[in-house]
């Protein structure tokens, strides 16, 4: 499977993993240090919104394949965002300077949709409103090499429901067999569009009360609080906050796996 453009988790296969991503991902953990795949290329990270993991991940990958990474540290003070067309005129001029390809992070709706349409260079979607196609595609991954395979996989997601990383997980793990998600709620639930694009798929979803509703799950997913002051918040209102601790892990499969797929405040 070609893709043009990243843009979204929706248009992502099984196919384009199980025979693109997934092989080239195990041939580049059994050997980093062939990569030159990428030798003389330039990955722009046009970021509308702070980031680290994601920007740096996506700086360290292109290096380590021999290309050359360029970002500013927040687009909207180096590139006009007031005129109608900026996300157009900006990927024009990046094509002008012949970059070869550009991340773009920014929770404005229709930017990344807009920037594939004007772009005649690959766009890859670094996180917007509600999704973040690398973030699950690195998850489904991870799924897949630690459980060998991600069909017939309970996951629980424990968090803030609502936001872009479980969106985009949940779209992913539609595409696989027997799947069966656990939501439990810190904050905010799942946007009605994404839980019924998933059901549709055939994806097994349930909503949980209690904490001990995730024992015997293969996956426990962790979204955390947006800041320290969210955090607290929580607290104050006797949300669920958890910890991973011995009792915690007693729940759990001995072969179950934690992911935390971003930089959190509150501690677990």
């Amino acid at each position: 499977m070609q893709l043009e453009h990243l843009k979204d988790t929706r248009t992502i296969t099984r196919e384009y993993l199980e025979k693109d991503i997934f092989p080239a991902s195990d041939s580049l953990r059994n050997d980093p240090l062939n990569g030159q795949q990428l030798q003389g290329k330039s990955l722009f990270s046009l970021f509308y919104e702070p980031s680290f993991l994601t920007r740096i991940s996506f700086e360290r990958a292109i290096t380590l394949l021999g290309g050359h990474p360029l970002h500013t540290e927040d687009a909207s003070q180096f590139f006009p965002v007031t005129t109608p067309n900026y996300i157009e005129d900006t990927v024009e001029i990046l094509n002008s300077l012949h970059i070869d390809g550009v991340v773009i992070r920014s929770s404005e709706r229709g930017i990344i949709e807009n920037a594939t349409k004007a772009s005649r260079i690959p766009i890859i979607n670094g996180g917007s409103n509600d999704d973040h196609p690398t973030q699950s595609i690195a998850d489904i991954y991870t799924i897949h090499k630690e459980l060998d395979g991600v069909d017939n996989k309970v996951v629980s997601i424990l968090g803030r429901l609502e936001h872009r990383n479980v969106c985009a997980l949940l779209l992913g793990l539609s595409l696989f067999d027997n799947t069966e998600v656990r939501l439990l709620p810190f904050s905010g639930q799942v946007p009605p569009e994404i839980e019924k694009i998933c059901k549709d798929r055939g994806l097994n979803l349930s909503h949980l009360q209690e904490l001990s509703e995730i024992k015997g799950s293969d996956v426990v997913y962790l979204n955390g609080p947006r800041t320290a002051a969210h955090y607290e918040l929580l607290k104050s209102r006797n949300s669920f906050i958890s910890k991973i601790d011995s009792e915690f892990m007693s729940m759990l499969k001995s072969d179950s796996i934690i992911l935390d797929p971003m930089q959190r405040s509150g501690d677990f």
